[in-house]
């Protein structure tokens, strides 16, 4: 019988089993100054995050925890991803493409403006729906702070003009030329997409206008 040889060899151990050498290390780590390297760790709540970051958690936590009024809740019900997509397909046709020249002689040109005939901003929209000539009004979800358009769907509804609220303030800047904004109106229509803009008017009725006073009774989370 072969009996087992040990060698030290510095803090290793080398054992040998019947011409078989098994190495392993004998010693426990020391993470002190000057020895073993320390394993990572999760360093982020160490990190002191920006205040813009720091409002964000804390109003989504406010959010999931406090019972919020119709008039603010009504903003985190849009419109669906489907019915959406059809609404920035048509609008895209009738996209403000660069700055209007205000001083256009002739009469033509003016014609064609009209096809251009988005208006964006809580003090053009707002004229439009008072004087009854906006066809719709879209009012972005997430326009910070909130209290600039919470008012804008109870006038819609006093005024009988159908509003949709819908996703995102981005994507309502693109067609007006603009980083982003708060909502737009649209009251004129070519001949050619009359039938889709009804379809659209529509379906805007009944999921919001007719459904406000309902949801009015309701508070949200």
């Amino acid at each position: 019988m072969l009996k087992n040889k040990k060698f030290t060899i510095g803090r290793s151990v080398i054992v040998e089993q019947n011409s078989k050498t098994v190495e392993f290390q004998a010693h426990p780590r020391f993470f002190g100054i000057g020895q073993d390297i320390q394993p990572k760790k999760d360093l982020s709540r160490f990190v002191k995050w920006p205040a813009y970051i720091k409002i964000q958690r804390q109003r989504r936590i406010f959010f999931q925890k406090l019972k919020v009024p119709f008039s603010i809740s009504q903003f985190t019900r849009v419109l669906d991803k489907n019915m959406s997509k059809q609404v920035f397909q048509l609008l895209s046709k009738y996209k403000i493409e660069g700055k209007i020249n205000k001083e256009i002689d002739s009469t033509e040109n003016k014609k064609n403006q009209k096809s251009l005939f988005l208006k964006h901003g809580i003090e053009s929209v707002s004229s439009l729906v008072e004087k009854k000539k906006a066809l719709f009004v879209l009012i972005a979800h997430d326009v910070n702070p909130i209290e600039c358009v919470v008012w804008l769907p109870s006038l819609c509804l006093e005024m009988n003009i159908p509003f949709c609220i819908i996703k995102n303030k981005s994507k309502l800047g693109k067609l007006v030329n603009r980083k982003k904004t708060s909502c737009i109106s649209m009251s004129f229509i070519s001949g050619k997409h009359k039938e889709e803009i009804k379809k659209i008017i529509n379906c805007f009725r009944s999921n919001f206008n007719n459904r406000y006073e309902d949801a009015k009774k309701r508070w949200g989370k």
